[in-house]
């Protein structure tokens, strides 16, 4: 036999953690003390079956808690004080006796400190504390309604398993509610908590300018920067085109708007992508090289190539893009030859000279960009992200010196070098690369493959993509596909996949694909055969369910008065020590001692007696008493006349 109380208890604190725990890490430094002592103070506590922590006491230290942090609220800081706030509600409550009462205080403080947790990542791991958070308080409910009847009732094994069973059948029923309102209910375009603090953003794997020789090293971080659902592609398109630097100031490159520039020209193969970017600070849109179209309201397109989203930043989103990888822009009109030949003053004499040199000996613009790539090819150059010069002259040194860069380092070397020779040229900013899962049929693109490469504008063909990365001679070691094929980056791409569906179906999931979904049922409801919906599965589930959930409830002794249950227990204990099967009314109490002749059994008889057929409850003192004498059981047997 297992107490009710015990079960209602350890169901109580598991609820707790499944609030506390996926908001634990957002915590600052006290709310995680206190909620540590609070569990360790209430499991003790319990363990001693004595609770010298009085609710007035209780009471009277969440008062002065919720006037300092009330203090500490503020637009500029609205969630910190709140979360911690519920914490230390939780953590308090915790510590105390697990009364009904308090057990709900509990079951709806866990809620609400999961629900925060929210606000700082909603992850696929939010959804399974949430669905073992409602199991769990199914459970908990019905446990927690039969002790608020009896405090004292015990549960046999088989009894608690009916318990477990109709608290995990009651949510297992609002599973085809749940199917039904999620396309249906309005949502809005922002999450709530937008509107009262900013969100917390990544760090771009590349930035608004590209500036080489501010650092010795670089590192590398695999922090998701966009997935991009599509057909697998050859490795060497895989460039993501984001950013253009068409000015060089001093030793950095930046992008200059309202430049009179080419008109490009549609046309050839392209490449249709579903980009599912990362919450930014950045406005620009990622598509492959060259995006030719981009699919989202409130969108700035530029003519060479970048594409910004004008809305609000922080929040999820995704948006359709088509692309032609050829390799080639083409364009029409007259280039601002001027403007994309323009160098700062102080560029070093060495430079200069190398520059002119090519520009002499090639006759046009692409010879000039074919010799600048001989010399890189067979200048020797690295790519390293360690060892890189600095300051003023990093460049310098990086050509004719260490011969040793990251990706930075060589774009803008060649774009200087070719700018030099008279070839119009450009800095592009984005990705290179990216793994491709095949569960979802998306590419995973990281921070870690951030990258630049320059276009070079020839008469005749346009703008030609350019990777002076490639020339390096361990390029094949860095760009190798095949390298990262082991058996972590297959799990980390597996993993990455559950997180993938969860962003697709729930969290980008906002009016206008509502708008897409109505749109669609409605075009099928035309074909609507009312015979294939009472044959679809989810309406005999449901209905079998239901029946299931029905039967326990109308069978199991849980849902009776105590006085039915314990003469249940009764009846079968002397059909198993005695052989005399009792029930449905066959003989009643006193024939039964009279038949068994036992002490005991007389004795459950006489209190039973007393008070049912004097049509009177028993009373607690009376209940307890029976109870004892079932447990015990019927020591002296006598033989049966």
């Amino acid at each position: 036999m297992v107490s009710i109380r015990f079960i209602a208890a350890i169901m109580t604190y598991a609820i707790g953690l499944c609030g506390i725990l996926p908001l634990f890490p957002w915590l600052t430094t006290v709310p995680r003390l206190v909620l540590a002592v609070g569990l360790l103070a209430g499991l003790w506590q319990d363990s001693r079956k004595s609770w010298p922590l009085k609710s007035w006491m209780q009471n009277s230290v969440i008062v002065p808690v919720f006037l300092y942090y009330a203090v500490q609220f503020s637009r500029a800081n609205p969630i910190q004080p709140v979360v911690s706030l519920l914490a230390i509600m939780l953590a308090v409550r915790l510590a105390g006796e697990k009364t009904v009462r308090h057990s709900l205080q509990i079951h709806v403080l866990a809620l609400f400190c999961l629900a925060s947790s929210s606000l700082f990542d909603l992850s696929p791991m939010f959804l399974l504390y949430l669905g073992l958070m409602l199991f769990l308080v199914a459970i908990a409910l019905i446990l927690l309604a039969f002790q608020s009847h009896e405090n004292t009732m015990l549960l046999s094994r088989a009894e608690l398993r009916k318990v477990l069973l109709a608290g995990c059948l009651m949510p297992l029923l609002s599973l085809p509610l749940l199917l039904f309102f999620f396309p249906v209910l309005p949502r809005t375009q922002l999450p709530l908590w937008n509107f009262l603090s900013s969100p917390a953003v990544r760090t771009s794997g590349y930035s608004d300018k590209v500036e080489p020789g501010v650092q010795p090293s670089v590192g590398e971080s695999r922090a998701l920067a966009f997935r991009a659902e599509m057909a697998r592609q050859q490795q060497q398109q895989l460039y993501w085109r984001g950013s253009v630097f068409n000015r060089m100031q001093e030793n950095r490159w930046v992008r200059v708007e309202g430049i009179p520039s080419e008109q490009p020209v549609s046309g050839g193969d392209s490449i249709n992508q579903l980009i599912y970017p990362e919450p930014s600070v950045s406005r620009v849109l990622i598509a492959l090289d060259r995006p030719a179209e981009i699919r989202l309201i409130r969108l700035k397109r530029s003519p060479d190539g970048v594409f910004e989203y004008t809305g609000p930043l922080g929040r999820r989103l995704n948006y359709q893009a088509r692309s032609v990888t050829s390799g080639t822009a083409p364009a029409s009109g007259l280039l601002n030859r001027r403007f994309y030949l323009n160098l700062p003053e102080g560029i070093p004499p060495r430079i200069t000279k190398l520059a002119g040199e090519i520009g002499r000996l090639g006759k046009n613009d692409l010879e000039r960009l074919t010799l600048l790539e001989t010399h890189f090819r067979n200048g020797n150059y690295r790519y390293s992200m360690s060892g890189l010069p600095t300051g003023e002259r990093a460049l310098e040194q990086f050509i004719f010196d260490g011969k040793q860069g990251h990706c930075e380092f060589f774009a803008s070397a060649f774009a200087v070098l070719l700018r030099g020779a008279g070839v119009p040229c450009r800095l592009v900013g984005g990705y290179v690369g990216g793994d491709y899962n095949q569960l979802g049929g998306y590419y995973l693109v990281s921070e870690d493959m951030a990258h630049v490469w320059v276009e070079a504008f020839i008469e005749g063909r346009g703008w030609l993509r350019i990777d002076p990365s490639s020339f390096a001679t361990n390029a094949g070691e860095v760009w190798n596909p095949e390298k990262s094929r082991s058996l972590m980056l297959r799990v980390r791409l597996t993993l990455d996949y559950l997180n993938y569906q969860w962003n697709r179906t729930v969290i980008v999931y906002d009016f206008e694909q509502q708008f897409e979904f109505v749109r669609r049922a409605g075009k099928r409801l035309h074909g609507i055969d009312p015979a294939g919906i009472i044959s679809s599965w989810p309406y005999p589930v449901t209905i079998f369910l239901l029946g299931v959930l029905l039967y326990l409830i109308r069978n199991t002794t849980l849902f009776r008065r105590r006085e039915e249950r314990i003469l249940r227990r009764f009846l079968r204990r002397i059909a198993s020590e005695f052989g005399i099967d009792a029930g449905q009314g066959r003989l009643g109490l006193f024939e039964i001692a009279g038949l068994v002749g036992n002490e005991r059994v007389g004795e459950f008889a006489a209190i039973y007696s007393g008070a049912v057929y004097r049509d009177r409850r028993l009373t607690d003192r009376e209940y307890r008493r029976l109870q004892q004498i079932l447990r015990e059981g019927f020591v002296v047997k006598a033989s049966v006349q």
